[in-house]
């Protein structure tokens, strides 16, 4: 029995075709979680921003402070939540709001590619 479990876990977890597609946002995060049981996203940074992306052109920066996604507030926000909005299908639009390293606040909806 363990045998089998074993072959399924490896199946659906490490084999890449079993796993979840990958959505593609033109920016990387730094994501801070806390909880084990209930986990909440207790802040997000922007790592990095692909060159030619709506995200950039939209003037999302590295160092940018992730504030929400799609209303859902950071910190605070079940990490399972934030994970469900830009786990969408391709081609859905996906609202973010961010806070400069100035302070200031802006808002930008990037569609998942």
């Amino acid at each position: 029995m363990y045998k089998y479990l074993s072959v399924l876990f490896l199946m659906l977890f490490i084999n890449p075709s079993f796993a979840a597609e990958k959505r593609d946002l033109g920016f990387k995060l730094d994501v801070v979680v806390q909880g084990f049981f209930s986990p909440e996203v207790k802040q997000a940074t922007v790592k990095s921003v692909r060159s030619g992306t709506l995200a950039e052109s939209e003037g999302v920066k590295a160092g940018d402070q992730l504030l929400a996604i799609n209303g859902c507030e950071i910190p605070s926000c079940p990490a399972s939540t934030a994970k469900a909005h830009i786990s969408q299908p391709i081609g859905t639009m996906v609202n973010f709001q961010f806070k400069q390293e100035n302070g200031q606040q802006y808002s930008v909806d990037i569609q998942l590619m």
